[in-house]
């Protein structure tokens, strides 16, 4: 019987530490939601810390790994009101453009700023910006410890029209080019490459990008901070369904463009150009998909021809990187493109 009776006692204890690690588990879970809600909507403060930030910048490919709860300990003691941005380039660049609202520069405290560094707080300055100075730990969550070369930037999302048939023809009008060139990535789901990508159309000027709402990577700051600030400047605009994308090529069609597509495999019913043969003779859409999936099938029916960049056919390395690949294209259609005269006034 006592023997019984102490088994009996070691059970309730037992019972009585499970309880109280479930309630302690469900206690964290709770926590944690609650975290994560604020994430989701941006606003709310968790008691003693200061608003948590949202996780667009982390879990993400290269630096910047450390997931949110690892940072769920520090002190915040700051309350963000948009997105982060991080990194002179895409602070300068947003300031620059001022198409967000710009709520407060956090800069590092005892720290001097290069050149560029100080052009940002010159900028800031003019621009009415708060600027308040914080130590490292604080910069490092609020950029989800990428590179922020002690500075962060509190603003709204980029504001980014949808993109409509409506308005085609009045900006081929537009264009810088004799031959008009846009660019659809479509469903580029990393953000390094997608800020790869739009920091290589900046740099080569072309006229606009366009790109779907649903399974494309958000326009997020690491987007900002890949494209080097490109993000900021670019003439960009989002599809909301995938007829509004239909109706968009069909207009341009008819305006007297061509729909370009591309692939690493021949394909039914669609021209198929190697790339040194590709002649630019009117304005362009190209479209660069996917690299797991490629174009769909349905935006692969409206392309007029495919082009593909032939390799050494070493057996080994089937396809480019969709951001490589889509600058290599780039550049074939503006070297045999040229620039309209500038009208001075």
């Amino acid at each position: 019987m006592p023997v019984l009776l102490r088994r009996i006692k070691m059970s309730h204890a037992s019972h009585r530490l499970i309880c109280r690690r479930f309630l302690y588990g469900c206690m964290l879970s709770e926590r944690r939601s609650f975290v994560k809600s604020i994430a989701v909507n941006g606003k709310g403060h968790a008691p003693g810390k200061g608003e948590y930030m949202p996780e667009y910048n982390y879990r993400l490919p290269g630096r910047g790994k450390r997931s949110q709860k690892s940072f769920d300990d520090q002190e915040l003691g700051v309350a963000v009101r948009g997105e982060i941005l991080f990194g002179v380039h895409p602070i300068s660049l947003a300031l620059r453009a001022n198409k967000r609202k710009l709520y407060k520069l956090y800069l590092k405290q005892n720290t001097t700023f290069r050149a560029e560094g100080e052009k940002v707080l010159q900028m800031a300055n003019k621009l009415s910006v708060p600027m308040t100075f914080v130590d490292k730990g604080v910069l490092e969550k609020l950029s989800g410890s990428r590179p922020n070369q002690g500075m962060c930037l509190d603003v709204s999302q980029l504001p980014v029209p949808w993109a409509g048939s409506s308005q085609v023809r009045t900006e081929l009008k537009e264009s810088k080019w004799r031959y008009p060139l846009w660019l659809m990535p479509y469903n580029v789901q990393d953000p390094m490459n997608f800020g790869a990508i739009l920091r290589t159309t900046y740099f080569l000027g072309i006229d606009k990008v366009l790109a779907p709402q649903k399974e494309s990577c958000s326009l997020s700051p690491v987007v900002s901070k890949a494209s080097s600030g490109a993000l900021e400047l670019i003439n960009l605009a989002r599809f909301k369904e995938m007829q509004d994308m239909i109706d968009l090529l069909q207009e341009w069609k008819l305006a007297g463009g061509e729909v370009i597509g591309t692939s690493v495999v021949a394909t039914r019913d669609v021209p198929v150009t190697p790339l040194p043969q590709l002649v630019v003779d009117k304005p362009i859409l190209l479209i660069v998909g996917n690299e797991e999936r490629g174009i769909s099938s349905t935006l692969m029916e409206k392309c007029d021809q495919v082009v593909y960049i032939p390799g050494c056919d070493a057996g080994l390395i089937g396809s480019l990187n969709v951001s490589v690949a889509t600058g290599i294209i780039l550049q074939h259609l503006v070297s045999h493109n040229e620039k309209k005269e500038q009208k001075t006034t």
